[in-house]
Protein backbone atom coordinates (compact mmCIF):
# COMPACT_ATOMS: atom_id res chain seq x y z
CA UNK A 1 0.00 0.00 0.00
CA UNK A 2 1.35 3.42 -0.97
CA UNK A 3 1.23 6.20 1.63
CA UNK A 4 0.03 9.71 0.74
CA UNK A 5 3.12 11.06 2.46
CA UNK A 6 5.72 9.15 0.46
CA UNK A 7 6.36 12.16 -1.79
CA UNK A 8 7.31 14.39 1.16
CA UNK A 9 11.07 14.32 1.63
CA UNK A 10 12.85 15.78 4.70
CA UNK A 11 16.44 16.41 5.63
CA UNK A 12 18.22 15.29 8.74
CA UNK A 13 20.23 17.79 10.77
CA UNK A 14 23.46 16.28 9.46
CA UNK A 15 22.32 16.88 5.88
CA UNK A 16 21.30 20.48 6.67
CA UNK A 17 24.62 21.19 8.34
CA UNK A 18 26.53 19.77 5.39
CA UNK A 19 24.61 21.98 2.95
CA UNK A 20 24.96 25.12 5.06
CA UNK A 21 28.67 24.54 5.61
CA UNK A 22 29.26 24.38 1.86
CA UNK A 23 27.20 27.54 1.29
CA UNK A 24 28.65 29.62 4.14
CA UNK A 25 32.25 28.40 4.16
CA UNK A 26 33.59 30.72 1.42
CA UNK A 27 32.01 33.79 3.01
CA UNK A 28 33.30 32.93 6.50
CA UNK A 29 36.81 32.29 5.21
CA UNK A 30 36.84 35.52 3.23
CA UNK A 31 35.61 37.57 6.18
CA UNK A 32 38.20 36.13 8.60
CA UNK A 33 41.01 36.58 6.07
CA UNK A 34 40.03 40.24 5.67
CA UNK A 35 40.21 40.66 9.44
CA UNK A 36 43.64 39.01 9.46
CA UNK A 37 44.85 41.40 6.74
CA UNK A 38 43.51 44.37 8.72
CA UNK A 39 45.33 43.09 11.81
CA UNK A 40 48.59 42.69 9.89
CA UNK A 41 48.25 46.29 8.73
CA UNK A 42 47.21 47.83 12.07
CA UNK A 43 49.29 45.84 14.59
CA UNK A 44 52.66 47.42 13.58
CA UNK A 45 51.12 50.86 14.09
CA UNK A 46 50.14 49.93 17.65
CA UNK A 47 53.75 48.94 18.36
CA UNK A 48 55.24 52.04 16.72
CA UNK A 49 52.80 54.33 18.54
CA UNK A 50 53.72 52.79 21.91
CA UNK A 51 50.33 51.20 22.57
CA UNK A 52 52.04 47.79 22.56
CA UNK A 53 55.47 47.15 24.10
CA UNK A 54 57.87 44.21 23.94
CA UNK A 55 59.54 43.34 27.24
CA UNK A 56 62.89 41.83 28.15
CA UNK A 57 62.94 38.43 29.83
CA UNK A 58 64.20 38.39 33.41
CA UNK A 59 67.15 36.05 33.78
CA UNK A 60 67.98 35.09 36.45
CA UNK A 61 64.72 35.48 38.35
CA UNK A 62 64.87 36.27 42.07
CA UNK A 63 61.53 36.93 43.74
CA UNK A 64 59.31 36.09 46.69
CA UNK A 65 55.69 35.87 45.58
CA UNK A 66 52.31 34.89 46.96
CA UNK A 67 49.53 33.67 44.66
CA UNK A 68 45.93 33.82 45.89
CA UNK A 69 43.23 31.83 44.07
CA UNK A 70 39.52 31.91 44.87
CA UNK A 71 36.73 29.51 44.08
CA UNK A 72 33.08 28.93 45.00
CA UNK A 73 30.65 26.06 44.43
CA UNK A 74 26.89 25.65 44.91
CA UNK A 75 24.82 22.51 45.31
CA UNK A 76 21.08 21.95 45.69
CA UNK A 77 19.82 20.47 48.93
CA UNK A 78 16.42 20.20 50.63
CA UNK A 79 14.75 22.60 48.23
CA UNK A 80 17.48 25.21 48.59
CA UNK A 81 21.19 25.75 48.05
CA UNK A 82 24.43 25.30 49.94
CA UNK A 83 27.69 27.01 49.01
CA UNK A 84 31.35 26.59 49.71
CA UNK A 85 33.71 29.52 49.06
CA UNK A 86 37.46 29.35 49.58
CA UNK A 87 40.64 31.34 49.06
CA UNK A 88 44.07 29.70 48.99
CA UNK A 89 47.50 31.33 49.04
CA UNK A 90 50.67 29.59 47.89
CA UNK A 91 54.00 31.29 48.65
CA UNK A 92 56.98 30.72 46.35
CA UNK A 93 60.60 31.79 46.53
CA UNK A 94 62.68 31.88 43.35
CA UNK A 95 66.44 32.23 43.72
CA UNK A 96 68.48 32.23 40.53
CA UNK A 97 65.60 30.51 38.69
CA UNK A 98 65.32 27.75 41.35
CA UNK A 99 61.74 27.54 42.63
CA UNK A 100 60.64 26.41 46.10
CA UNK A 101 57.27 26.54 47.87
CA UNK A 102 57.60 28.05 51.34
CA UNK A 103 54.04 28.29 52.62
CA UNK A 104 50.39 27.45 52.10
CA UNK A 105 47.42 29.18 53.69
CA UNK A 106 43.67 28.99 53.16
CA UNK A 107 40.27 30.13 54.38
CA UNK A 108 36.81 28.80 53.59
CA UNK A 109 33.14 29.42 54.27
CA UNK A 110 30.24 26.93 54.21
CA UNK A 111 26.57 27.88 54.58
CA UNK A 112 23.17 27.93 52.93
CA UNK A 113 22.39 30.69 50.44
CA UNK A 114 19.28 32.28 48.96
CA UNK A 115 18.65 31.91 45.25
CA UNK A 116 18.82 35.66 44.51
CA UNK A 117 22.16 36.97 43.22
CA UNK A 118 24.07 33.78 43.93
CA UNK A 119 26.96 34.46 41.55
CA UNK A 120 27.45 38.07 42.63
CA UNK A 121 27.23 37.25 46.32
CA UNK A 122 29.78 34.47 45.99
CA UNK A 123 32.08 36.79 44.04
CA UNK A 124 31.87 39.29 46.90
CA UNK A 125 32.71 36.56 49.43
CA UNK A 126 35.70 35.44 47.35
CA UNK A 127 37.04 38.99 46.99
CA UNK A 128 36.79 39.51 50.76
CA UNK A 129 38.58 36.21 51.37
CA UNK A 130 41.33 37.12 48.89
CA UNK A 131 41.95 40.42 50.65
CA UNK A 132 42.05 38.63 54.00
CA UNK A 133 44.77 36.35 52.63
CA UNK A 134 46.67 39.32 51.19
CA UNK A 135 46.44 41.27 54.45
CA UNK A 136 47.88 38.36 56.44
CA UNK A 137 50.74 38.09 53.96
CA UNK A 138 51.58 41.80 54.08
CA UNK A 139 51.53 41.85 57.88
CA UNK A 140 53.55 38.67 58.34
CA UNK A 141 57.25 38.68 59.12
CA UNK A 142 58.04 37.43 55.63
CA UNK A 143 58.71 40.01 52.95
CA UNK A 144 56.98 39.77 49.57
CA UNK A 145 58.01 41.30 46.28
CA UNK A 146 54.72 40.46 44.60
CA UNK A 147 51.24 39.28 45.60
CA UNK A 148 48.89 38.06 42.86
CA UNK A 149 45.13 37.98 43.38
CA UNK A 150 42.94 35.95 41.04
CA UNK A 151 40.10 38.47 41.29
CA UNK A 152 39.33 42.15 40.64
CA UNK A 153 40.89 44.58 43.12
CA UNK A 154 37.82 46.83 43.19
CA UNK A 155 34.10 46.37 42.59
CA UNK A 156 32.06 47.46 39.62
CA UNK A 157 28.94 49.44 40.47
CA UNK A 158 26.82 46.63 39.07
CA UNK A 159 27.66 44.76 42.28
CA UNK A 160 25.82 47.31 44.45
CA UNK A 161 22.73 45.64 46.02
CA UNK A 162 19.19 46.95 45.91
CA UNK A 163 19.04 48.85 49.19
CA UNK A 164 15.24 48.92 49.41
CA UNK A 165 14.70 45.15 49.09
CA UNK A 166 14.56 43.31 52.42
CA UNK A 167 15.33 40.03 50.66
CA UNK A 168 18.77 41.43 49.77
CA UNK A 169 19.89 41.72 53.40
CA UNK A 170 22.47 38.93 53.16
CA UNK A 171 23.73 40.25 49.84
CA UNK A 172 24.08 43.76 51.30
CA UNK A 173 26.02 42.36 54.26
CA UNK A 174 28.47 40.58 51.95
CA UNK A 175 28.82 43.73 49.82
CA UNK A 176 29.63 45.86 52.87
CA UNK A 177 32.10 43.25 54.13
CA UNK A 178 33.90 43.23 50.79
CA UNK A 179 33.98 47.03 50.61
CA UNK A 180 35.35 47.23 54.15
CA UNK A 181 38.04 44.62 53.45
CA UNK A 182 39.20 46.45 50.32
CA UNK A 183 39.24 49.88 51.98
CA UNK A 184 41.03 48.68 55.12
CA UNK A 185 43.70 46.83 53.14
CA UNK A 186 44.75 49.84 51.05
CA UNK A 187 44.38 52.30 53.91
CA UNK A 188 46.25 50.32 56.58
CA UNK A 189 49.04 48.90 54.41
CA UNK A 190 49.80 51.68 51.96
CA UNK A 191 53.22 52.43 53.43
CA UNK A 192 54.20 48.80 52.72
CA UNK A 193 52.94 48.73 49.14
CA UNK A 194 54.05 49.93 45.73
CA UNK A 195 53.86 52.49 44.27
CA UNK A 196 53.93 54.57 47.48
CA UNK A 197 56.86 52.54 48.82
CA UNK A 198 59.28 51.86 45.92
CA UNK A 199 60.77 48.93 47.87
CA UNK A 200 57.39 47.61 48.98
CA UNK A 201 55.15 44.81 47.74
CA UNK A 202 53.34 45.06 44.42
CA UNK A 203 49.74 43.83 44.76
CA UNK A 204 47.99 43.09 41.46
CA UNK A 205 44.77 41.48 40.36
CA UNK A 206 44.74 39.18 37.33
CA UNK A 207 41.83 38.44 35.02
CA UNK A 208 41.12 37.69 31.36
CA UNK A 209 38.62 40.42 30.55
CA UNK A 210 38.06 43.99 29.32
CA UNK A 211 39.60 43.27 25.93
CA UNK A 212 38.07 46.44 24.51
CA UNK A 213 39.93 48.87 26.81
CA UNK A 214 43.01 49.36 24.62
CA UNK A 215 40.78 49.63 21.52
CA UNK A 216 38.78 52.44 23.11
CA UNK A 217 42.04 54.22 23.98
CA UNK A 218 43.28 53.92 20.38
CA UNK A 219 40.10 55.63 19.23
CA UNK A 220 40.68 58.63 21.54
CA UNK A 221 42.36 61.80 20.34
CA UNK A 222 45.40 61.68 22.63
CA UNK A 223 46.45 65.11 21.41
CA UNK A 224 43.69 66.63 23.56
CA UNK A 225 43.58 66.91 27.35
CA UNK A 226 40.41 64.82 27.48
CA UNK A 227 41.99 62.11 25.34
CA UNK A 228 45.25 61.97 27.32
CA UNK A 229 43.45 61.29 30.60
CA UNK A 230 42.89 57.70 29.47
CA UNK A 231 46.56 56.70 29.46
CA UNK A 232 49.65 57.29 31.61
CA UNK A 233 51.95 59.96 30.26
CA UNK A 234 55.02 57.89 31.21
CA UNK A 235 54.09 55.45 28.42
CA UNK A 236 55.37 58.03 25.90
CA UNK A 237 52.68 57.50 23.26
CA UNK A 238 53.33 58.90 19.77
CA UNK A 239 50.25 61.04 19.17
CA UNK A 240 50.99 61.50 15.46
CA UNK A 241 50.82 57.74 14.84
CA UNK A 242 47.66 57.54 16.97
CA UNK A 243 46.05 59.88 14.42
CA UNK A 244 46.81 57.30 11.72
CA UNK A 245 45.08 54.63 13.80
CA UNK A 246 41.95 56.73 13.95
CA UNK A 247 41.75 56.43 10.16
CA UNK A 248 41.47 52.65 10.69
CA UNK A 249 38.53 52.95 13.06
CA UNK A 250 36.10 51.00 10.88
CA UNK A 251 38.54 48.11 10.44
CA UNK A 252 39.19 47.97 14.21
CA UNK A 253 35.45 47.81 14.89
CA UNK A 254 34.85 44.90 12.50
CA UNK A 255 37.67 42.71 13.82
CA UNK A 256 36.15 42.21 17.27
CA UNK A 257 37.69 42.85 20.67
CA UNK A 258 38.93 39.34 21.45
CA UNK A 259 40.48 38.65 18.05
CA UNK A 260 41.98 42.13 18.03
CA UNK A 261 43.82 41.85 21.37
CA UNK A 262 45.08 38.40 20.35
CA UNK A 263 46.39 39.86 17.11
CA UNK A 264 48.27 42.91 18.41
CA UNK A 265 50.03 41.16 21.32
CA UNK A 266 53.05 38.96 20.66
CA UNK A 267 55.06 36.85 23.09
CA UNK A 268 56.44 38.81 26.05
CA UNK A 269 54.55 41.98 25.26
CA UNK A 270 52.04 44.24 26.95
CA UNK A 271 49.71 47.06 26.03
CA UNK A 272 50.13 50.62 27.24
CA UNK A 273 48.83 51.27 30.76
CA UNK A 274 45.36 52.80 30.91
CA UNK A 275 43.31 54.30 33.72
CA UNK A 276 40.44 51.94 34.45
CA UNK A 277 38.60 54.42 36.66
CA UNK A 278 38.38 56.71 33.62
CA UNK A 279 37.18 53.99 31.26
CA UNK A 280 34.74 52.64 33.86
CA UNK A 281 34.27 55.42 36.42
CA UNK A 282 31.53 53.78 38.49
CA UNK A 283 33.56 51.60 40.85
CA UNK A 284 33.64 50.96 44.59
CA UNK A 285 34.96 51.69 47.19
CA UNK A 286 35.33 55.36 46.38
CA UNK A 287 38.29 56.00 48.72
CA UNK A 288 40.36 53.37 46.89
CA UNK A 289 39.16 54.51 43.46
CA UNK A 290 40.38 58.02 44.28
CA UNK A 291 43.90 56.60 44.60
CA UNK A 292 43.71 55.54 40.94
CA UNK A 293 43.05 52.21 39.21
CA UNK A 294 45.32 51.29 36.30
CA UNK A 295 45.69 48.23 34.13
CA UNK A 296 47.20 46.73 31.01
CA UNK A 297 46.98 43.50 29.03
CA UNK A 298 49.97 41.23 28.59
CA UNK A 299 50.72 37.92 26.90
CA UNK A 300 53.56 35.58 27.81
CA UNK A 301 53.58 33.12 24.90
CA UNK A 302 51.98 33.22 21.47
CA UNK A 303 49.48 30.49 22.41
CA UNK A 304 48.58 32.01 25.79
CA UNK A 305 45.42 33.95 26.58
CA UNK A 306 45.99 37.70 27.02
CA UNK A 307 45.64 38.59 30.69
CA UNK A 308 44.59 41.83 32.37
CA UNK A 309 46.80 43.16 35.16
CA UNK A 310 45.06 45.59 37.50
CA UNK A 311 46.61 47.57 40.34
CA UNK A 312 45.94 50.61 42.51
CA UNK A 313 47.72 53.97 42.23
CA UNK A 314 48.54 56.51 39.55
CA UNK A 315 51.43 58.48 38.18
CA UNK A 316 53.89 59.90 39.09
CA UNK A 317 54.14 57.05 41.63
CA UNK A 318 53.74 54.43 38.91
CA UNK A 319 56.08 54.69 35.94
CA UNK A 320 56.81 52.70 32.81
CA UNK A 321 59.96 51.03 34.16
CA UNK A 322 58.25 49.70 37.28
CA UNK A 323 55.20 48.47 35.39
CA UNK A 324 57.45 46.74 32.83
CA UNK A 325 59.30 44.99 35.66
CA UNK A 326 56.08 43.72 37.28
CA UNK A 327 54.83 42.36 33.95
CA UNK A 328 58.20 40.69 33.28
CA UNK A 329 58.11 39.04 36.74
CA UNK A 330 54.63 37.65 36.14
CA UNK A 331 55.60 36.40 32.67
CA UNK A 332 58.66 34.67 34.12
CA UNK A 333 56.38 32.90 36.61
CA UNK A 334 54.03 31.77 33.81
CA UNK A 335 55.59 28.51 32.68
CA UNK A 336 52.61 26.68 31.24
CA UNK A 337 49.31 28.18 30.23
CA UNK A 338 48.17 31.72 30.88
CA UNK A 339 48.18 31.50 34.70
CA UNK A 340 51.28 32.23 36.81
CA UNK A 341 52.64 29.25 38.74
CA UNK A 342 51.63 30.45 42.26
CA UNK A 343 48.03 30.85 41.09
CA UNK A 344 48.10 27.45 39.36
CA UNK A 345 49.28 25.74 42.56
CA UNK A 346 46.64 27.53 44.62
CA UNK A 347 43.94 26.49 42.13
CA UNK A 348 45.06 22.87 42.34
CA UNK A 349 44.54 22.91 46.11
CA UNK A 350 40.91 23.88 45.53
CA UNK A 351 40.03 20.96 43.27
CA UNK A 352 38.45 19.05 46.16
CA UNK A 353 36.09 21.90 47.08
CA UNK A 354 33.10 20.67 45.06
CA UNK A 355 33.46 17.09 46.34
CA UNK A 356 33.68 18.34 49.91
CA UNK A 357 30.51 20.39 49.38
CA UNK A 358 28.69 17.23 48.22
CA UNK A 359 29.87 15.43 51.36
CA UNK A 360 28.76 18.36 53.51
CA UNK A 361 25.36 18.37 51.81
CA UNK A 362 24.91 14.61 52.40
CA UNK A 363 25.85 15.05 56.07
CA UNK A 364 23.39 17.91 56.40
CA UNK A 365 20.53 15.88 54.95
CA UNK A 366 21.40 12.96 57.22
CA UNK A 367 21.41 15.12 60.35
CA UNK A 368 18.14 16.79 59.43
CA UNK A 369 16.56 13.41 58.79
CA UNK A 370 17.66 12.10 62.20
CA UNK A 371 16.73 15.39 63.94
CA UNK A 372 19.15 14.55 66.74
CA UNK A 373 20.48 18.12 66.93
CA UNK A 374 16.96 19.48 67.34
CA UNK A 375 16.26 16.94 70.10
CA UNK A 376 19.40 18.07 71.95
CA UNK A 377 18.30 21.70 71.72
CA UNK A 378 14.84 20.86 73.01
CA UNK A 379 16.22 18.81 75.90
CA UNK A 380 18.39 21.73 76.96
CA UNK A 381 15.35 24.00 76.75
CA UNK A 382 13.42 21.64 79.06
CA UNK A 383 16.28 21.68 81.56
CA UNK A 384 16.37 25.47 81.46
CA UNK A 385 12.61 25.70 82.01
CA UNK A 386 12.70 23.39 85.05
CA UNK A 387 15.57 25.40 86.51
CA UNK A 388 13.65 28.66 86.16
CA UNK A 389 10.57 27.12 87.79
Amino acid sequence: MTSNFDHIQGRSLAQTLAIQSQINLPGTVGRILKQVRDLERIAPLFAKAGLVRSLEKLNPLNIRVGGIATQAHITKTIGGFLYAAAATRIDLVVENNVIATVGQYSTCELDDINYENQSKRLQLINIRQAYEMADKAINSERGYDLILLECPLVLDRSMVPLQEAASYASYRADFESAITAISNFWSNNRDKLQPWNPNGTAVVGLAAERYGAIINIARQDLRTIDGRKHILSTEAIDTDLIAQLQDSDSAICTIGERRFIYGILNSYSRTATFRMNVQTPRMEPSDVINLGVIGYHFKTAQTDIPCLLQTIGDEPNWNQKTLDHIAAEIMALTMAGATPLPIQLAQREQQALDKFLEYYSDSLRSEIKKREIEDLWLSDLDNLSSTLL
